[in-house]
């Protein structure tokens, strides 16, 4: 089966919800006929600790790298190849951004809370692995939405 894997970059996580990721990857790939397929993201995070947890495990990878670092020729056709060659695929997010996040932010008007776009939500950080997982849905695959939240959010 093939199991897309997509998420945050790196800078997103504590140490503690990038614990909870990769937990949350081997879980994902345990079974035994699993496949990776993910983004490689440049970026760090998701992406590349599922292909390390993927080599650990002896599992097969699907790799789809974006080819140009922008969303129309890069991010969208690499996101698009993930959906169409998983069975299913999970985005797996964060709920708020790390006290030292100095990156681009998306916030709630109103409340000042992470807001993703794509989910048109406040439970969690934007992600374009949230647009991945809402393609594979439209392609009428699985798609699931995994928020890591500690007690400081």
């Amino acid at each position: 089966m093939n199991i897309g894997i997509v998420g945050h970059e790196a800078k997103k996580f504590i140490p503690l919800t990038e614990q909870m990721a990769k937990e949350l990857i081997r879980q994902l790939l345990e079974p035994a006929n699993s496949v990776l397929v993910s983004g490689h993201c440049h970026l760090g995070g998701i992406d590349i600790w599922a292909e390390e947890i993927a080599t650990l495990l002896g599992k097969p990878k699907l790799i789809y790298a974006p080819e140009h670092h922008s969303w129309d020729r890069g991010y969208k056709p690499r996101n698009i190849k993930i959906a169409e060659n998983s069975n299913v695929v999970h985005s797996i997010v964060v709920a708020k951004y790390p006290p030292t996040y100095e990156g681009m932010r998306f916030e709630d008007a109103v409340t000042g809370e992470p807001y993703c776009y794509h989910c048109n939500n406040n439970t969690h950080v934007k992600s374009g692995g949230c647009w991945t997982a809402k393609y594979a849905k439209s392609l009428g695959k699985q798609g699931f939405i995994h928020v890591l939240e500690t007690e400081n959010g």
